[in-house]
């Protein structure tokens, strides 16, 4: 009995510090490096090998690879993670809708959709490392003398 009421405790707190980390953690800003690849290899890359192949319905792992990424800076408790999550997505949604409505779509369908995909991944990228950049207010707080 006691087995089971540890496991879903150890769930609970799990579940509990994805959402809200402890104050006592560390949190840094997101890495540029890591983020600069998954954009080159992961967006560029692979959706121009995907685009080329004439799989068109595969370019949204662009997409895909750039929530992971964001994410997995969320997961490992960057700075203003929640907030820079939220505002990076949509963030490259309109640099992605506005690039398709300023250029004009090549006659390929598969080609159509890359430049305004790639542009919002690094839209996102850029907004989700600018927001881990701003500095803490706990922080500030703290060194502040009285």
């Amino acid at each position: 009995m006691s087995d089971d009421r540890d496991r879903r405790f150890t769930f609970i707190e799990s579940v509990r510090r994805f959402f809200w980390l402890p104050r006592e953690v560390p949190r840094e800003p997101a890495p540029i490096l890591p983020l600069t690849r998954v954009w080159i290899f992961g967006v560029v890359a692979v959706g121009a090998g995907f685009a080329a192949l004439g799989w068109g319905d595969w370019l949204y792992v662009i997409v895909i690879s750039t929530v992971f990424a964001l994410l997995d800076d969320v997961i490992e408790g960057v700075r203003h993670r929640w907030p820079a999550f939220v505002v990076a997505l949509p963030a490259g949604w309109a640099a992605d809708r506005l690039v398709r409505a300023v250029t004009s779509a090549p006659r390929d369908p598969d080609w159509a959709h890359y430049p305004g995909l790639v542009v919002g991944a690094l839209v996102a990228f850029a907004v989700f490392v600018v927001i881990t950049r701003l500095p803490d207010r706990r922080r500030a707080v703290r060194s502040v003398p009285s």
